[in-house]
C-alpha cells in the first residue's frame, strides 16, 4: 500500500467535484468548436485572399481541426483515468461517514467565518481508506506539517472503538501514517496427543500464520502473571524444541513443574537450587564458545556467512523460567555470574544455534538487566499486566486493550517490520488428550 491512489480519502471538505468537472468538460468542448471553425475559415479567407493556394489553405484548416480533435480527446482520457482513481477502491457509504464522523468527532478540523459570518470548516485532517483483501483493511492519516501531525500518529484506541477491531500494526512514516485492521483472528494452535513429528527447519510455529525463527529471530522474553497459561506456553515450546532435535537445559529455581524434569533428563540438563542453575548456564555459555573456536576460529572448517545450520549443528536453547524467583534466592555473586553468562549467551548465541528463553511475571531491570532485554528478539507479554510491566517488554502501551482470554496476550517478533506488539492467543495443550510427559519422551 505504498501507492497513495490505493487509498479513497476522505475529510470533512469532501466534494463532490467530479460532476462538475464532467459538465464543465463537456460545455468546454462545445462551446470551443465554434471559435475553432471560425478560426480555421479566418485563416483560409486570409491565405487565399493574400494570393495563396486554396489547398495549403485547406490543410492548415485540417491540421488546426486535427490539433483540436487530439486536445479534446487527452482532456477527456485525463478526465476518465481521474474519475477511475476516485472510484477505485471507494469504500460503503457508512465507511465514508463513519471516518467523517471520526474526524468530526475528535475535532480535527479547524474554522472560519464566511463573508455573512457563518461559520464554516476552514482546513479538515485527511484520512483514506483502503482493502487489499478480504481480511485486512488500512486507515491511513496524512500528515501536512500541522497541529493534527502528532495526534495523528496516536489515534490507536480511537480507531480501534471506531471499527470494532483491535489495531494489527502500524506504520508511521514522516508524510503519514498507516492503522492496519484484520478482520480475521489467526488461527490457535490446539496441541493434541499424535505420532512424534521431526522439525528440521529453524521454524516454530506460533499459530496458524506466524512461526518464531530462531535463525533470525534469537531469544524468547515471556512475561506473564499466575494463571495467564505461560506454563503451558514454555510445555509447547519444549515439545516444539525436541521435535528440532534440540538439546534443552531447563533452569527453575521456584522449583515447579519444570524441575521435575529432570527425573527424565537429569540434572546434567535440569537445575532448581541456585549453585545448579548458575552451573547450567555456565556450561551452555562454554558449549557456544566451543562451536565458536571450532567453527570459526579453525581455518578448515570456516566458511564466511555460515551458521549453525550450514555447519549441521544441533540447537541448543537454556529455558529459564522465573528469573525473579532466582533473583530472590541466589546471592550476589552467583546472580551476577548467572546474568553475565546469560548475556554472553544472548549476545553471541544466534550464530552458532545456542538460545535462551528467559520468562519472569515481573519483567522489571532488576530481574532482566536493559542490555539483556534489548538484544530479545522475540517477546510476549500473556494476561493482562500493567502499563509499567507492559512498557519493560515492549517498551510501549499505546493500544493494547484488556486480556479477557487465558493463554492470550501480545506479542512482537523483530525484523518483521512491525511497529507495535500484535494480539495472539499462545498455542493450547489439551492435557486431556494429551500427557506432557509422553509426549515428550517420544524425541529423547
Amino acid at each position: 500500500m505504498k501507492n497513495t491512489n490505493d487509498f479513497y480519502k476522505v475529510s470533512l471538505t469532501n466534494t463532490e467535484h467530479r460532476n462538475y468537472l464532467f459538465w464543465s468538460l463537456l460545455v468546454f468542448s462545445f462551446c470551443s468548436f465554434f471559435p475553432v471553425v471560425w478560426l480555421m475559415s479566418d485563416i483560409q479567407n486570409k491565405i487565399v485572399f493574400s494570393g495563396g493556394s486554396s489547398v495549403i489553405a485547406n490543410i492548415i484548416a485540417v491540421l488546426i481541426f486535427a490539433l483540436y480533435v487530439f486536445m479534446l480527446v487527452f482532456l477527456w482520457k485525463k478526465y476518465r483515468k481521474f474519475k477511475k482513481q476516485g472510484t477505485r477502491n471507494k469504500p460503503s457509504k457508512e465507511i465514508i461517514e463513519g471516518l467523517q464522523y471520526f474526524i468530526e468527532a475528535n475535532k480535527l478540523y479547524e474554522t472560519k467565518k464566511d463573508s455573512l459570518d457563518r461559520t464554516v470548516i476552514a482546513k479538515s485532517v485527511t484520512l483514506g481508506y483502503a482493502k487489499p483483501n478480504d481480511e485486512v483493511f488500512i486507515i491511513r492519516a496524512y500528515k501536512h506539517a500541522d497541529k493534527f501531525d502528532r495526534q495523528l500518529s496516536e489515534l490507536d484506541n480511537q480507531l480501534s472503538a471506531l471499527t470494532g477491531f483491535p489495531l494489527d500494526n502500524k506504520k508511521d512514516t514522516i508524510t503519514y501514517t498507516d492503522y492496519i485492521f484484520r478482520t480475521r483472528k489467526f488461527e490457535r494452535i490446539v496441541v493434541e496427543c499424535g505420532t512424534a513429528n521431526k522439525n528440521e527447519s529453524t521454524l516454530i510455529p506460533l499459530n496458524s500464520e506466524l512461526n518464531w525463527n530462531v535463525l533470525k529471530q534469537p531469544h524468547m522474553l515471556l512475561a506473564g502473571v499466575t494463571g495467564s497459561g505461560k506454563t503451558t506456553f514454555l510445555n509447547y515450546l519444549i515439545i516444539e524444541i525436541k521435535k528440532m532435535n534440540a538439546d534443552v537445559y531447563v533452569c527453575d529455581p521456584k522449583r515447579s513443574d519444570l524441575s521435575s524434569l529432570q527425573h527424565y533428563w537429569g540434572k546434567e540438563y535440569v537445575a532448581s537450587d541456585t549453585n545448579n542453575i548458575a552451573r547450567l548456564t555456565r556450561e551452555v555459555k562454554d558449549i557456544m564458545n566451543n562451536r565458536f573456536t571450532e567453527y570459526k576460529e579453525n581455518a578448515e572448517n570456516f566458511v564466511y556467512g555460515n551458521s549453525y545450520v550450514d555447519y549441521g549443528l544441533k540447537p541448543v536453547f537454556i529455558l529459564f523460567d522465573e528469573l525473579g524467583a532466582f533473583r530472590a534466592g541466589a546471592d550476589k555473586k552467583i546472580f551476577s555470574e548467572t546474568m553475565a553468562n546469560l548475556t554472553e549467551i544472548i549476545l553471541k548465541g544466534r550464530e552458532m544455534g545456542v538460545f535462551a528463553i528467559l520468562s519472569t511475571q515481573q519483567p522489571n531491570a532488576n530481574n532482566i538487566p536493559t542490555e539483556l532485554r534489548d538484544n530479545l528478539s522475540v517477546r510476549l507479554a500473556l494476561g493482562n499486566m500493567s502499563n509499567e510491566a507492559y512498557r519493560m517488554v515492549f517498551g510501549e502501551t499505546e493500544g493494547l486493550q484488556t486480556i479477557s482470554e487465558k493463554g492470550a496476550g501480545y506479542i512482537y517478533l523483530d525484523g518483521l517490520g512491525w511497529e507495535k506488539p500484535k494480539y495472539f492467543e499462545a498455542p493450547y495443550l489439551d492435557y486431556k488428550k494429551i500427557n506432557f510427559i509422553e509426549e515428550i519422551k517420544k524425541y529423547n
